[in-house]
């Protein structure tokens, strides 16, 4: 496999998990943090390898704690202004926000029947 041809599924991995949505905080965190980990590692080694050169591990792991750093920050603060929309949301009587899916076509409800009606 070339390292083009690497490089782009890497891209397309990190572009798919960075389009998935989180619901509570810890997994807002977990995500935000894997994907930071993930860009601050192949950032690291992209910039070294586009020099000629090769990195160490030393700085492959510098690379990754500040990417992990910098994406716990942003999930945080991501999660907390989402949050806070879908709470002013709810004072308008939203039912259904962005990412949220449509009640499924397969579902169909029963009808309501009032007592002695058939």
């Amino acid at each position: 496999m070339t390292s083009k041809n690497r490089n782009f599924r890497f891209a397309c991995f990190l572009v798919a998990a960075g389009l998935t949505g989180c619901s509570t905080m810890d997994q807002s965190l977990e995500l935000g943090s894997g994907l930071g980990f993930a860009v601050g590692t192949a950032a690291t080694v992209g910039g070294y390898s586009a020099g000629g050169r090769s990195p160490s591990l030393e700085t492959v792991a510098i690379g990754a704690g500040i990417g992990a750093a910098v994406g716990l920050v942003t999930s945080y603060f991501t999660h907390q202004s989402v949050a806070d929309d879908r709470k002013s949301c709810e004072a308008e009587q939203v039912e259904m926000h962005f990412g949220d899916l449509p009640p499924s076509p397969f579902i169909v409800p029963k009808p309501q029947t009032k007592k002695g009606s058939r």
